[in-house]
């Protein structure tokens, strides 16, 4: 459950960055979409480390 959290979380954050960028630019199609990938490329990044620092702790003991 508290994965699914932080995954809403990124993503919503990617969007309102991407309206509000897009309504600044005047062009909200591409600046949510590309809010939205930010949003999921941010959570898979942090979802990464997370699982690659949890296998080195393992492989150390």
């Amino acid at each position: 459950m508290k994965e699914k959290l932080s995954k809403i979380k990124w993503v919503a954050l990617g969007v309102l960055l991407g309206i509000i960028t897009g309504i600044a630019q005047d062009n909200i199609g591409l600046w949510l979409s590309l809010g939205v990938t930010t949003g999921v490329a941010i959570d898979y990044t942090i979802k990464e480390n997370t699982s690659r620092n949890k296998d080195n702790k393992n492989t150390k003991s």
